[in-house]
C-alpha cells in the first residue's frame, strides 16, 4: 500500500521515550513521508535525540497540545496525517497500515487505535490496563455499530488532512480536544471510526496523583463537551443512543455505589430495589472481566483486577462528583496539573445557581417535612427538616466565606 502520510508527535520532555515513538514511525509498512517532532516547551534533549533519529524537529513555546499540533498541522502537504503522543509508540509495523485500510473501505474521516500501557508496574497501570482494555473491546466497538465513535484518542490516530481543516483543527478551549475533533468530524459529516486490531502503546500514570490528574481532566472534559454539544441529543440519533447510553450507565453506577453503601448499612437485611442494584453492579464488575480477559487474556485481567477494583472504582466516584460538579454546580475546570508545570484552575459558582440550588434543596426538603407529616412519618419529618437546615446552614457558611476572601 502507497499512502501520502505524514506522522505528528507532540512531545514535552520525553528523552527517555521520543527515540522509539520516532523509530516505531519510520518502521511502519506504510512509510510516512515525513515524521515531525513538535518540541513543546522542552528543557530536556528531546528535540536533538529526535532529530538523531531522522526525524524533523519544530521547537516551540506553546504548552498546548492542541496549539502545537495545529501548527504543525499548517505544514502538512500529504493527505493523511497519523498522531502519536511522545511517550508511546506503534506496538506493530503494519499499525498505520491497517488504520488506512480501514479509513479506506469505511470513508472514516478519522480512527483511533486500541491503547495498551507499555510498562505496567504498579497498581495504578494495572488498573488502567483493565480499563484501557475494557473501553476498546466493548465501547468503542458499540459506539463503532452505531456509527459515532466518542473520541478520536489523543494518544495516537490516523486521519485525513482536509477533514481535520475541515472542522478547525483540534480545538485550543478544550480540556480534551480528541474529544471534540471526534465530535466536530461526526457534525461535519466526516465519520469517526475505530480499529480493534491496531495497537498504540502508551505511558500511564505510576502514582496516585498523576492518575487522578489525568482522570479528573478527562471527566471534566467529557461533561464540558456533552453541555456544549448537548443539542445534538434531538438532532441526532446516532450522538443520543451513544452519549444517552453513557449517561445512563453513569447514572447506574452512581446508584450501584449508593446501593452498596445501603447495603452495608443494613447488613444486606432488606430485598428491595437498592439490594436489586447492588447485585446489578456486581454484574457489572463481570462483564467488564469478561471484557478485558478478551482482550488482553485472563491470566493478566487476573493479575491486574484487583488494582482496578480498588484503583479504578474509586476513580469512578470522583470522576463522578467532577461531573455533579460541572453540570449542577456549575464550577468547571479550566486548567488542570501537568508536567508542563499548570495549575488546576476551577471556577466558582455563580451566585445565581448557587440561589437556585438553594431554593431547590430547601424546598425539596420541605416537600419531606410535609409529606411526613401528612403521612405521620416522623422519620420523614425529621430528614426533610434537617435536609432544609443543612442546605441553608451550608449556604450561610458559603456567604460568611467568600466575604472574609473578599475582605482579605
Amino acid at each position: 500500500m502507497t499512502e501520502s502520510l505524514t506522522v505528528l508527535i507532540p512531545a514535552h520532555n520525553e528523552a527517555d521515550f521520543i527515540a522509539d515513538a520516532v523509530r516505531s514511525a519510520f518502521d511502519q509498512t506504510v512509510a510516512p513521508r515525513t515524521v515531525l517532532v513538535i518540541a513543546d516547551s522542552c528543557t530536556d534533549d528531546t528535540a536533538a535525540i529526535a532529530g538523531r533519529c531522522g526525524a524533523e524537529v519544530l521547537e516551540v513555546d506553546r504548552g498546548s497540545k492542541a496549539e502545537v499540533l495545529n501548527l504543525a498541522l499548517a505544514e502538512v502537504t500529504t493527505e493523511f496525517v497519523a498522531l502519536l503522543d511522545g511517550d508511546g509508540y506503534f506496538a506493530s509495523e503494519r499499525t498505520l497500515e491497517t488504520c488506512l485500510e480501514r479509513m479506506n473501505a469505511k470513508g472514516y474521516g478519522g480512527v483511533c487505535m486500541s491503547v495498551t500501557p507499555h510498562s505496567v508496574k504498579g497498581v495504578f497501570q494495572r488498573s488502567r490496563m483493565i480499563e484501557w482494555a475494557a473501553a476498546h473491546r466493548m465501547s468503542r466497538t458499540v459506539e463503532s455499530w452505531h456509527g459515532w465513535v466518542a473520541v478520536l484518542s489523543g494518544c495516537a490516530g490516523v486521519y485525513r488532512t482536509e477533514a481535520v481543516r475541515a472542522v478547525g483543527g483540534w480545538s485550543t478551549d478544550s480540556l480534551c480536544e480528541d474529544v471534540e475533533l471526534a465530535l466536530k468530524m461526526n457534525r461535519a459529516g466526516w465519520k469517526a471510526g475505530f480499529v480493534a486490531g491496531a495497537y498504540v502503546c502508551v505511558r500511564d500514570p505510576g502514582s496516585w496523583s498523576v492518575y487522578w490528574a489525568q482522570s479528573h481532566r478527562w471527566a471534566a472534559g467529557w461533561a464540558q463537551a456533552l453541555y456544549k454539544h448537548r443539542g445534538l441529543f434531538l438532532r441526532s440519533w446516532g450522538f443520543a443512543r451513544v452519549f444517552g447510553a453513557m449517561l445512563v450507565d453513569s447514572a447506574l453506577m452512581a446508584i450501584g455505589y449508593l446501593s452498596l453503601l445501603y447495603q452495608l448499612a443494613t447488613r444486606f437485611t432488606h430485598f428491595d430495589a437498592f439490594r436489586w442494584m447492588g447485585v446489578w453492579f456486581l454484574m457489572m464488575v463481570a462483564v467488564t472481566f469478561g471484557t478485558a480477559a478478551l482482550q488482553i487474556g485472563i491470566r493478566r485481567t487476573l493479575t491486574c483486577y484487583p488494582a482496578y477494583l480498588a484503583v479504578g472504582t474509586m476513580g469512578t466516584v470522583l470522576s463522578l462528583w467532577v461531573m455533579f460538579r460541572e453540570w449542577v454546580l456549575g464550577r468547571h475546570l479550566t486548567s488542570w496539573t501537568g508536567r508542563q508545570g499548570r495549575q488546576v484552575v476551577i471556577t466558582r459558582m455563580s451566585e445565581r445557581r448557587r440561589l437556585g440550588l438553594t431554593l431547590a434543596g430547601v424546598g425539596a426538603g420541605l416537600v419531606g417535612t410535609v409529606s411526613g407529616s401528612l403521612l405521620n412519618r416522623d422519620s420523614l419529618v425529621v430528614t426533610g427538616t434537617a435536609a432544609s437546615g443543612s442546605v441553608l446552614l451550608a449556604a450561610l457558611l458559603w456567604h460568611l466565606v467568600n466575604r472574609t476572601q473578599e475582605r482579605a
